[in-house]
């Protein structure tokens, strides 16, 4: 197999052999997965509200609605785009003439696997020489997370 390696792309010169896999790591564990809107300041929810790092609620920069507002007031709470992944990652297979596309979330002791690969040319049946899709659904034996059809090819994550 001939393959190349793009980040962003820009091809990578310095693979010294096929890359099988490549992966994406979110090291999450030491980011939030919220922040101020305002600040930019990591937030942990607590008991009485959202808090940053210093555990202060209050924002530096709050912006009140009305130009007679308080200098200083509640942060703006957003989600952190992308803090639900753990890693996203794909792996090719040459002996089982498959792609596998990977993408864990929340739990990092598994991921979703969406494969295709080709069944051989010699396989009996119809489907000899096709390409197949592989997703995960419902009820299958070891989900990585739970899923409900939302509608045909669409699920809910957990």
């Amino acid at each position: 197999m001939s393959a190349v390696l793009y980040v962003d792309s820009e091809p990578i010169q310095s693979v010294e052999d096929e890359p099988v896999t490549v992966s994406l790591e979110f090291p999450w564990e030491t980011s939030a997965a919220h922040r101020c809107s305002a600040c930019d300041e990591p937030l942990t929810a607590t008991t009485a509200g959202y808090v940053d790092q210093s555990g202060d609620p209050e924002c530096r920069l709050y912006d009140p609605d009305e130009e007679d507002g308080p200098d200083i007031g509640p942060h703006t709470v957003e989600r952190v785009p992308l803090a639900w992944v753990n890693s996203a990652g794909i792996s090719v297979n040459e002996a089982e003439d498959a792609v596998t596309v990977s993408i864990s979330v929340g739990d990092p002791r598994g991921a979703f696997c969406f494969q295709v690969r080709r069944i051989p040319d010699d396989a009996p049946g119809d489907l000899a020489g096709r390409l197949v899709l592989h997703v995960p659904y419902p009820d299958e034996s070891t989900p990585h997370q739970r899923l409900t059809a939302l509608h045909a090819g669409t699920y809910v994550i957990g």
